[in-house]
């Protein structure tokens, strides 16, 4: 039976988007593009990703004829105040960022949601942690309600809050969709996310046992991707030496500090109290991760699985080593930078990147290897120097002429334009040669 449930989460999860040969970009998953990554895969004799495909689509149709037998349910559910999420439940990042995104997408437009996490995924225990959201984590109904789930007619299609799918003109499939959404509904996410009450108490519980000498109020929760992770994206890795000149700074300056790391990270060793290591492996430390990151004084992040939890708590973040068009801090409180990007030895400046479309399919396709950009990590000067802007921010960051023309400059389609967090004052000063083009655009 185990298996049998595999084989459905792994058809129901194919079902969120696909990726287009022969540039490998993701794309929104439909008939015709089903179709054009099979005869590709025929005419390159990829048997096992011919399979693969085939599977996906043959399920892709099974659910489409079972959404005729099921127009009766669909129709009693469009009537309702009820709406379906298309969540994919493989990987803790993608399955809270699409929990926050379709769960305020419906919340803006007057619904409340129904969420399909099944006991044979590993993530049916955030039915423990949130009281105001329904969760059915019962096997059977989850596999019952697939085409229900899965109709657009009464559910978030995963396309509709994905930024990073693109047609085949190489554009987004939607445009600005996490800012829309998060923007909008920003007045009612401490309500949307609220804990529930057995969840509150076992969480306090376990910090007053080992973590009795931390005061959250007070406490830096950090978290980046380490380099190892390489194998699904080597674009975000980052160097944990990097990040040691600003754990030492938080500790001198009387910070708690609780580091989230997992089975094969390596482990820092400090003589303060104030220093902790928590594995997110372990299953109670998944939990507990919720519960730190929605009370803590501040988080350090970079474009990894915990960083949306900052978003979806609404937290102070200092965004590190960001590669990508997105930022998890969105509010006053919080400050991003980025990684520079090198081709044949040379900075790029970031009007080049724009010009060259780094931001689109160029950085979530085959494109970046053929031209052979390398990106460089953010030093630990960078990183140090943004922190300290980051905890000396109290109730707003004030905005500096050189930060509002950085956003200015920036193209409609890149979201951390949008929100109310800002690039680092320090790090467009040291950087200024690279983005000189974008100060001079917007004076003109």
């Amino acid at each position: 039976m185990n298996y049998f449930y595999k084989i459905i989460t792994f058809l129901d999860i194919g079902l969120s988007y696909v990726r287009t040969e022969p540039l490998n970009y993701p794309t929104n998953t439909s008939f015709l593009n089903l179709m054009k990554v099979l005869i590709f895969y025929i005419f390159n004799f990829n048997s096992k990703k011919f399979v693969k495909v085939t599977t996906i689509l043959i399920f892709f149709l099974i659910i489409n004829i079972l959404k005729v037998f099921y127009l009766p349910l669909i129709i009693i559910v469009y009537f309702s105040k009820y709406r379906f999420v298309q969540i994919n439940y493989f990987q803790f990042g993608t399955t809270n960022l699409d929990l926050q995104l379709m769960v305020r997408k419906n919340t803006n437009n007057g619904y409340k949601s129904i969420i399909l996490i099944p006991n044979y995924s590993k993530f049916y225990y955030l039915k423990k942690i949130f009281k105001n959201l329904t969760i059915i984590n019962n096997n059977f109904f989850n596999i019952l309600l697939l085409p229900i789930k899965h109709s657009s007619l009464v559910s978030v299609k995963a396309e509709e809050v994905n930024i990073i799918l693109f047609d085949s003109n190489l554009d987004f499939v939607e445009k600005n969709s996490y800012t829309n959404i998060i923007n909008k509904g920003q007045n009612k996410i401490k309500e949307l996310f609220a804990f529930k009450e057995r969840f509150n108490k076992e969480m306090k519980k376990l910090l007053k046992k080992n973590f009795s000498k931390f005061d959250l109020s007070k406490t830096i929760i950090l978290h980046h991707r380490e380099n190892f992770y390489n194998k699904t994206s080597g674009m975000r890795g980052s160097d944990l030496k990097n990040y040691l000149p600003s754990i030492k700074y938080l500790l001198k300056k009387g910070f708690g500090v609780i580091r989230l790391s997992n089975t094969h990270s390596k482990k820092l060793i400090f003589k303060n109290i104030k220093y902790a290591e928590i594995n997110i492996d372990e299953a109670i430390n998944q939990l507990l991760q919720y519960y730190l990151i929605s009370k803590c004084r501040g988080f350090i992040c970079t474009d990894s699985g915990p960083s949306v939890l900052g978003t979806m708590f609404n937290k102070p973040t200092y965004d590190t080593n960001i590669a990508g068009l997105n930022v998890a801090g969105v509010n006053s409180k919080s400050i991003f930078i980025l990684k520079k990007v090198k081709l044949h030895n040379k900075f790029l400046t970031f009007n080049e990147l724009i010009d060259l479309e780094y931001y689109k399919a160029l950085l979530y396709s085959r494109k970046a290897d053929k031209l052979k950009l390398r990106l460089v990590q953010n030093t630990p000067e960078e990183i140090l120097q943004g922190l300290k802007e980051f905890i000396g921010i109290k109730n707003h960051s004030k905005q500096t002429r050189k930060q509002k023309q950085f956003k200015n400059s920036l193209p409609d389609y890149i979201e951390m334009k949008h929100y109310k967090s800002n690039i680092s004052k320090f790090f467009l000063k040291k950087n200024s040669a690279i983005f000189i083009d974008s100060f001079k655009a917007h004076n003109k």
